[in-house]
């Protein structure tokens, strides 16, 4: 799993609903292209799937799998642990709280 395909699955996760690519690609801010593979790669291990919005034809909907769902309940305790390893050793605990706020705020 490459950090691009689990922040795609984590971007559909928090989403809660589905996603067209390019809306995908702006919060991610990678290119068209790049996502285009991304899903490509992802679709093909089952952990999303595309189908044709059926309000606008035109439009490619992007959804988590049960499958992609389930990997993103089995890697986010690792990668959790994984950062606050990582940064827990370098920042006070008033600037992690700081952190999480301004990181938040992206959100």
């Amino acid at each position: 799993m490459t950090l691009g395909r689990w922040c795609v699955l984590v971007a559909l996760k928090s989403s809660g609903k589905a996603m067209v690519p390019s809306e995908l690609s702006d919060d991610l801010a990678v290119t068209r292209a790049n996502i285009s593979n991304l899903l490509n790669t992802l679709e093909q291990a089952g952990r999303i799937r595309r189908n044709f919005d059926p309000a606008n034809r035109r439009r490619i909907l992007v959804r988590l799998t049960p499958e992609g769902d389930e990997l993103i309940s089995n890697v986010w305790p690792v990668y959790e642990q994984t950062i606050v390893q990582h940064v827990g050793n370098k920042l006070s605990q008033n600037e992690q709280e700081q952190l999480k706020v301004l990181l938040n705020k992206l959100y």
